[in-house]
């Protein structure tokens, strides 16, 4: 199984959040994501995030990372982008070794 690190920003005005809640069903980041994943690629996807931010935060590159047993398409980002809310953009799609982590192995956070 292959593991993909998703490099994307965000303006979280709009968002509850960067990570998916425990509890009720908020809007977040993550859980955008995870349904768009799951419409390009026909699997219910889990992605991992690298950090959490609270509700109304934006970020210019946050990573999160999912495994997948498929082929990912040529035009991923374009299509990702395509259906995301404009208020998130994936930057880069990298093809990882299995046991990277993308909040374990980040090597730096900034916030400002």
């Amino acid at each position: 199984m292959a593991r993909y690190f998703i490099e994307f920003a965000y303006k979280g005005t709009h968002f509850n959040g960067m990570a998916v809640q425990t509890e009720g069903e908020t809007r977040t980041v993550q859980g955008c994501i995870n349904e768009v994943l799951h419409t390009l690629l026909s699997n219910k996807i889990v992605t991992t995030t690298s950090s959490r931010t609270d509700a109304g935060v934006h970020a210019h590159q946050n990573f999160m990372h999912f495994d997948y047993d498929g082929n990912v398409m040529d035009n991923f980002l374009y299509k990702v982008n395509a259906i995301l809310p404009l208020d998130i953009s994936v930057l880069g799609l990298h093809l990882m070794k299995p046991n990277q982590h993308s909040r374990f192995d980040a090597l730096d956070r900034k916030y400002i």
